[in-house]
């Protein structure tokens, strides 16, 4: 050891090491890359179903935004939160960030106030986390990933971009159903829905209520993306394609105003019997020469059998079952 490193420089032995190879000289050792196993790490599996959550809503036309997940009270008691409920920044950097958000909304709000000022319709959607205290403080608090999607038009009853931001969750999760719900206070009255999927609640869509807007109308879409995550990794079973021709025609029902669509075609689907293939949803008509407070709204049923091609006798059969029974239930058909 060099006197000049005698004065408490040598502290543990990879400091005698450094002096060995000092006087060896370092160019004399060979180099060598570390022998360490060159395998593909696994993917993440949160990460890749995330990703193809991207690709649905970006190629759906919609733009991606990023928010920061502090809020600010005032943005917090809009939505009829208590900041009593939120996590508390010990060291907010500024005073408008000072609680952790437990929901992904007042960001998207934000982002839809701001942009419409300069646009006439848009598209947004973000994927964070809602971040809940929990019971026990001394606990980290818990993240729930979820994804938020908007959709704004200045003209309009906002009754379109409703359908779309609907249609949109159906992209993702096929087969998805929106049920009419009890409005929180920054919901419109009259336009909130529970997103359903595989008989699971695992959403909510619904119009941002009037008094949040300045001028126009925004349709939302809030996904607890960890639930649908867990949905979609059932199996996906192959079906042959059938060989036989189908049948399809078409089924208007008259209705009330208010009622589910969903609901009639449950209801239908129930006559129609073990050969239905699908009901698909044609349109709404309200107007003349209908009664006041109804529409008309109308299905197109397919029909088939894997074994033979049906007749039009069983295939005029089953469509009088279904008129029959509709009817006893009070329904008028336009057929």
């Amino acid at each position: 050891m060099p006197s000049w490193r005698a004065t408490k420089d040598i502290s543990i032995k990879d400091d005698l090491v450094e002096e060995v190879g000092r006087m060896v000289g370092y160019d004399s050792i060979t180099p060598q890359a570390p022998l360490v196993p060159a395998a593909v790490p696994p993917g993440n599996p949160v990460r890749k179903f995330q990703h193809g959550v991207r690709n649905v809503f970006v190629d759906e036309g919609f733009t991606e935004v990023y928010n920061y997940s502090f809020l600010s009270e005032e943005a917090v008691r809009a939505f009829g939160l208590d900041p009593a409920d939120h996590v508390h920044v010990t060291n907010p950097i500024a005073s408008n960030q000072a609680l952790m958000r437990t929901s992904l909304l007042p960001g998207i709000w934000n982002n839809v106030l701001e942009n419409a000022k300069h646009r006439e319709s848009l598209r947004l959607f973000e994927i964070g986390h809602e971040i809940h205290k929990r019971e026990n403080a001394a606990e980290l608090p818990n993240e729930i990933p979820h994804l938020v999607a908007a959709i704004y038009e200045r003209q309009g009853d906002g009754a379109a971009g409703l359908f779309e931001i609907k249609r949109a969750a159906e992209c993702l999760m096929p087969g998805a159903q929106a049920e009419p719900s009890e409005a929180r206070p920054f919901e419109h009255p009259a336009r909130a829905a529970l997103v359903l999927w595989k008989g699971r609640q695992v959403g909510r869509m619904f119009e941002l209520h009037p008094s949040l807007v300045e001028a126009g109308r925004a349709a939302i879409l809030d996904l607890n993306l960890e639930l649908v995550r867990t949905l979609s990794a059932g199996e996906i079973k192959y079906t042959p394609i059938r060989r036989y021709p189908s049948s399809a025609f078409d089924l208007s029902v008259v209705a009330g105003l208010r009622e589910h669509a969903g609901k009639l075609q449950a209801s239908i689907a129930s006559f129609a019997g073990p050969l239905l293939e699908s009901t698909q949803f044609v349109r709404q008509y309200v107007g003349p020469p209908l009664a006041e407070g109804t529409k008309s709204v109308s299905f197109r049923l397919t029909i088939g059998s894997p074994e033979r091609t049906l007749s039009s006798e069983e295939v005029g059969e089953i469509r009088g079952r279904i008129i029959d029974g509709m009817r006893g239930l009070g329904y008028e058909l336009r057929v």
